[in-house]
């Protein structure tokens, strides 16, 4: 099925852009409860994988064995903005797993939060592996690498240990046969898993309510989706709609994006997961269509809908500050 209308993007009244993508809606059994283009539409995971590569730190040993906080657990769940909050715990985490910021492999960026940017511009610094959004993830994968015995330097080799154990983890919660597990590169040079649209929401139903994993699958989902529900602000950053939606949601929605306009969310109360691509990959849809789809999907309550209005309905403006138009959600789930 091809990908259907999700987003049209408005100017003086009129739709200048459209963004057409898939979704989907299911239980932690796995039952499609609703749909939108392809659910079987294969797609790369991106960031929204990094609760299942954060559960790596658990069952492995590493999270006991060098004490890590749920602010570790949460700082290596992200997709940070380089805030000096997310520096100074990213720092905190490799000092505990025994590695510098030389040890990272995951490349640098400058800052994606655009006051720290214009901060470290204004210093005359430049950036390094420590800014670099995927950071924490790779110190905690460090820490793996170092407790299973493995080469440090080889960490991101898609057969070193540490990365075999996550893509076990991501199949037991995707439910997809490991061997069925597409596998590239991802922008920080870590292994990215390429799944159907419905098994990553499966992923993220589980990750809600692992209830029905095995016992230490279990336990690790628990502990991973505790800490990113404990410090949202970690796990992304400001403007992130990630950061209001688990507030907005008083800790009942997990949720986590992805690039090239992924996201992944669940539901502790209903066992409920919602997968959502925007075909383009382009960002400034994935907002507006994912509060509309979980408004759909009876995820959302009314009252954390209008506190979400900001990335429900957001207004265009140009360099101006002058109002020019808007960016709405334009669909209907399927009921499957």
């Amino acid at each position: 099925m091809p990908a259907e209308l999700m987003v049209e993007v408005l100017r003086a009244g009129r739709v200048e852009s459209e963004h057409h993508g898939h979704a989907a809606v299911v239980d932690k059994d796995g039952r499609l409860l609703f749909a939108l283009g392809d659910p079987d539409r294969r797609i790369f995971l991106r960031s929204s994988a990094k609760p299942f590569q954060t559960m790596a730190v658990v069952l492995s040993g590493a999270a006991d064995r060098f004490h890590l906080t749920s602010a570790d657990l949460a700082i290596a769940s992200a997709s940070h903005t380089a805030e000096d909050v997310h520096l100074e715990q990213v720092l905190s985490l490799l000092g505990r797993v025994g590695q510098g910021v030389e040890d990272l492999r995951c490349g640098a960026h400058p800052p994606t939060d655009p006051g720290a940017a214009e901060a470290m511009r204004r210093r005359g610094e430049q950036p390094s592996a420590l800014h670099n959004n995927c950071s924490g993830k790779h110190a905690g994968m460090l820490g793996v690498a170092k407790t299973l015995g493995a080469d440090v330097q080889d960490y991101l080799s898609p057969e070193a240990p540490g990365q075999r154990l996550v893509r076990r983890i991501v199949a037991a919660f995707c439910d997809v046969p490991e061997d069925e597990i597409g596998v590239g590169v991802d922008g920080c040079s870590a292994p990215v898993f390429e799944v159907p649209v419905r098994a990553l929401a499966l992923g993220f139903a589980r990750l809600a309510d692992p209830s029905g994993m095995q016992a230490d699958y279990r336990a690790a989902a628990l502990r991973v989706r505790g800490a990113m529900l404990e410090h949202p602000y970690l796990v992304a950053g400001r403007r992130h709609v990630g950061v209001d939606l688990m507030e907005a949601a008083g800790g009942r929605l997990v949720a986590k994006t992805g690039a090239e306009a992924v996201y992944g969310v669940g539901d502790l109360e209903r066992g409920h997961g919602l997968a959502i691509k925007m075909l383009d990959g382009g960002g400034r849809a994935v907002a507006p269509a994912l509060v509309e789809a979980l408004c759909q999907a009876g995820l959302l309550t009314q009252d954390e809908a209008h506190r979400l209005g900001q990335w429900h309905h957001p207004r265009q403006t140009n360099v101006a500050g002058l109002e020019v138009g808007e960016i709405r959600a334009n669909f209907r789930l399927r009921p499957a």
